[in-house]
């Protein structure tokens, strides 16, 4: 207990916090109002208007999430992720939907099988489910490309160029400056489906350790969009809980050598349960060193205990996949940190 009022107790903390912040986290709102250009302009704009206009699939709408969005991001406003979501028809009185969830083995992950009459059935398998990199390769791809090629030939004095890649099932889409080549976004455009009022699924790959029969088949429920409903405006109250969580995830991306295994959705994850838990307090004048304090002792004991639970599925333990012995190590770091104003004063330099 004294150890945490020689912590809290003055702004001291605070201020090395809000200094390291200024230094190395914020990002200007002219940078981020460029980016949200950007995406404006290039992506919605340019490429998805093309994309919605001859695409064979219908695409219902865009729903743009991630860091940007939410207000976390860090260092560099220069990627932003958007969900592609794909129209389906429910059953009409009677009969099966277009597309139907199957459930699988695999917590937080579907099978998503397409009726033998809709267009979605050309993406799937003989069984009828849709394979996502196949969505990807047989769609989605070579509709950017043709998008892409399309904004050259109508504009090709524009000082801005776009390359599309494969980033796993998903499509990233580049956007450069021409003479420079300096990158000034990048977006992971991620095919989507929206079964029922909120049920989303993303292709995105299962990575986990368990043993999956075709693992390839699988898509993920996604949560992005209830997760920035959550942190987008948590600062109703004009509290500190976006800028600690900036200043964390600064911190460790800069300790890759020793946090190089938590990722920021590992961080995000913690952060909902922690804000959830600790409503009050976040804006006095010790609330942003008070809190710092606060959230890494609670993500230094989830490290040490081996177990983070998943906001949104029951029994899930989101840190499954990581290593014992590194979660000790990083459990360690997180504590030395804590306990070491040495330490923490040469982190927050």
């Amino acid at each position: 207990m004294w150890a945490w009022n020689w912590l809290v107790g003055d702004d001291t903390l605070t201020r090395k916090l809000r200094n390291y912040s200024a230094k190395h986290v914020k990002i200007s709102e002219a940078d981020m109002t460029l980016t949200k250009k950007l995406v404006k302009d290039y992506v919605e704009n340019q490429v998805m208007w093309y994309c919605r206009k001859k695409s064979s699939l219908p695409i219902l709408r865009l729903e743009y999430t991630g860091s940007v969005y939410e207000r976390l991001k860090t260092e560099a406003a220069d990627e932003v992720d958007v969900m592609v979501v794909l129209k389906t028809t429910a059953p009409w009185l009677w009969g099966d939907p277009e597309v139907m969830v199957e459930d699988t083995d695999v917590p937080g992950y579907v099978r998503l099988k397409a009726r033998l009459d809709t267009k979605f059935r050309r993406y799937a398998g003989p069984e009828g489910y849709i394979h996502p990199e196949r969505l990807r390769n047989g769609w989605f791809y070579s509709l950017v490309e043709q998008a892409i090629n399309d904004f050259r030939s109508r504009s090709p004095r524009s000082d801005v160029d776009m390359v599309v890649r494969a980033h796993g099932p998903a499509v990233q889409l580049d956007i450069f400056k021409k003479e420079s080549g300096m990158m000034l976004l990048s977006a992971d455009l991620v095919p989507c489906f929206q079964i029922g009022a909120d049920s989303f699924y993303v292709a995105k790959p299962y990575r986990g350790r368990r043993y999956v029969s075709s693992p390839g088949l699988l898509w993920r429920q996604s949560f992005s969009l209830k997760e920035k409903s959550i942190l987008e405006y948590m600062d109703r109250d004009h509290g500190c809980r976006h800028e600690l969580l900036r200043i964390v995830k600064t911190i460790v991306n800069r300790e890759r050598t020793s946090l190089g295994r938590l990722e920021s959705y590992h961080l995000k994850t913690a952060y909902m349960h922690y804000i959830k838990e600790k409503r009050g307090n976040w804006t006095s004048r010790n609330s942003l060193g008070e809190h710092f304090v606060g959230f890494l002792g609670e993500l230094q004991k989830a490290l040490e205990n081996g177990n983070l639970a998943h906001y949104w599925l029951g029994g899930v333990n989101v840190l499954e996949d990581i290593d014992e012995v590194v979660m000790k190590n990083m459990a360690y770091r997180l504590k030395r940190i804590l306990n070491s104003e040495v330490e923490r004063d040469r982190i927050l330099e």
